[in-house]
């Protein structure tokens, strides 16, 4: 069993003095950008992307956070969704199907860090994302809108959209990479190869990309995603000079996943001051820490591990937790009132691309299986020395009703000590089997500390898979312990039979978005015969948003689908001197 530590919820602090305003100043402001696999979508589509974040005045990948958040707002100001984004080295990537439910019209994508919460809006990034839901049969949202009219087709060319807003900006390294393909046209399951390299021979350019090919559709883009302000207001001031002594400050998640919370008493004469609270997220990969309130019974927490549960829970370590109540903190709300959605005018007569491509995405959802994305595992950092532990799997013994008998009967390291008349203590016995600290060990039941002994005592074992102790001291937060003992239940929730009388908070957690390797679909000696059989169509052919250029030379191979028509190779990303890339290429399909 694995445990990460933790350091809990959306920290807020108020600034009380001028040494703290002047560090909170010293610190960059930061921006982000979003690289979309498309702007314009059907429901049962995926809507890939990769977020970049920069911070200071020459918009460098940022090392102040570690977590961004997306999000997708509709008209009526409610969010379809919302991911965290775990950044390193200021990228980090994410996706969304888009369902059913979904009504036709014109999304806003925001991606934005806490630290930008401090100055709003306006300093986010936001793109357009145009979706339309072929399966609703009467849509007046869209009719009433006038986004759908017979006499208007948007035909912005890319091309001359990036050039008119590239002007200004005398961003002159747009093209510092260029793309040599094996070919412009080619057969259905065909492979197509093609080389990313600098302009010149000696032109070297590594960086930071991601790369999309997707099918061209007969309805342009209304809003295409381009790199025209990828590094957004590069020159501006980014030094936050109108922070003062009062304000109330948004932190940024420098080592992780950053919570709050309080602790209120449920009796005027109980202190919160000081008290020692512990807080985990169960699962097979659970993360657990114990942390100090301060004079208010406020305390935070950063989760700076990978795990695999929804839920955190919060108790104070107490003789008696359900004398006080856990209070988290919501996050700051965003303003959605601001974003301004523009009008899509499609022309009607765009009904049969529409249904083609449905009729394609309808036949890949009933393949995904054979095609999926795979979740890279992060392997988690031991908490405890694998060394000095000692695992109990119960199966190979003959199974007792309680845990109590199971102490006596099995584990001879741990046994339990009468205190008063009807309590009872656990301890872990010492390496020499004779001293036994009057110091509790750490009892953990499926990623949750548990404190009342008695009732562990009287657990059923028959539900227990194993049991590990270790019995060496150790220190998590401020609490000593002396020896631990981690166990293990076949339903995996076993902490549920302890959260009585409110003695432990739960509440919901955002995970953050999983590491994933996207599917590739191969038509060589890697691909089975089964595979073959298979219908394949395909629109978007390749996503990459990992691509990192450390040589002069990258090449990249990937196969066309039963899919006719143009597709398009679009490169985004910034090179290691900071400056934006985003290339576009065709090939056809026949």
């Amino acid at each position: 069993m694995y445990v990460s530590t933790l350091n809990l919820v959306f920290a807020q602090v108020v600034l009380k003095t001028e040494n703290q305003v002047l560090g909170f100043t010293d610190l960059p402001s930061e921006s982000t950008f979003v690289h979309t696999n498309a702007s314009f979508l059907l429901t049962g589509e995926y809507l890939y992307y990769k977020v970049f974040c920069f911070e200071g005045e020459e918009s460098e990948l940022t090392k102040l956070s570690k977590i961004a958040y997306v999000e997708l707002v509709g008209k009526d100001m409610n969010p379809i969704f919302k991911h965290k984004i775990s950044l390193k080295n200021g990228v980090g990537q994410g996706d969304f199907f888009i369902p059913t439910d979904i009504v036709s019209g014109n999304y806003k994508l925001i991606a934005y860090t806490n630290w930008m919460l401090n100055e709003g809006l306006k300093d986010f990034h936001q793109s357009d994302i145009t979706i339309i839901n072929p399966y609703r049969s009467n849509q007046p949202e869209l009719l009433k809108s006038n986004n759908l009219r017979t006499d208007s087709l948007n035909t912005i060319e890319p091309d001359t959209l990036l050039k008119a807003v590239l002007a200004p900006k005398n961003i002159d390294d747009f093209g510092s990479l260029q793309i040599k393909l094996n070919g412009e046209r080619f057969a259905k399951r065909q492979k197509v190869s093609f080389v990313l390299k600098g302009l010149s021979s000696s032109q070297i350019r590594p960086g930071n990309y991601s790369i999309s090919v997707r099918k061209k559709d007969l309805i342009s883009e209304p809003f295409p995603n381009d790199g025209f302000d990828l590094v957004g207001k590069k020159g501006e001031s980014k030094k936050k000079n109108n922070i003062r002594v009062g304000d109330t400050i948004v932190l940024p998640e420098l080592r992780g996943e950053l919570y709050q919370g309080s602790v209120v008493a449920l009796q005027n004469d109980k202190s919160v001051r000081n008290l020692k609270v512990a807080v985990s997220i169960p699962g097979e990969d659970y993360v657990l820490d114990v942390v100090r309130t301060d004079v208010l019974g406020n305390f935070q927490v950063n989760v700076m591990k990978a795990y695999s549960g929804e839920k955190i829970l919060v108790q104070v370590l107490n003789q008696n937790p359900e004398a006080f109540r856990i209070v988290k903190r919501q996050p700051k709300a965003i303003d959605y009132a601001a974003l301004d959605f523009k009008e899509v005018k499609i022309d009607l007569a765009a009904r049969e691309e529409i249904l083609r491509r449905s009729i394609h995405n309808q036949i890949e959802n009933s393949f995904f299986q054979f095609r999926p994305d795979s979740i890279l595992n992060v392997s988690p950092e031991l908490f405890f020395d694998d060394k000095e532990k000692k695992i109990y799997l119960l199966d190979d013994y003959t199974l007792f009703r309680t845990l109590r008998e199971t102490f006596v009967e099995i584990i001879q390291d741990v046994s339990s000590i009468r205190i008063g008349k009807d309590n009872f203590a656990i301890r872990v016995k010492g390496y020499d089997y004779a001293s036994i600290r009057d110091i509790a060990p750490l009892i953990v039941l499926d990623g949750c500390v548990i404190q009342d002994h008695n009732a562990l005592l009287d657990f059923d074992a028959r539900y227990i898979e194993d049991i590990t102790v270790f019995r060496h001291s150790f220190l998590v937060g401020p609490e000593l312990y002396e020896g631990a003992i981690i166990i293990k239940t076949e339903t995996g929730e076993g902490y549920t039979s302890f959260q009585y009388e409110g003695a432990i908070s739960t509440f919901n957690v955002l995970r953050p978005q999983p590491d994933k390797k996207y599917f590739v679909q191969w038509y060589d000696k890697r691909s089975n015969e089964q595979n073959r059989r298979l219908p394949d169509d395909r629109v978007q052919l390749l996503w990459m948003p990992k691509l990192k250029l450390t040589e002069n030379e990258f090449k990249i191979d990937f196969y066309t689908s039963d899919v006719v028509g143009e597709f398009e190779i679009h490169i985004m990303g910034i090179t290691a001197d900071k400056n934006p890339v985003s290339i576009r290429k065709s090939i056809f399909v026949n």
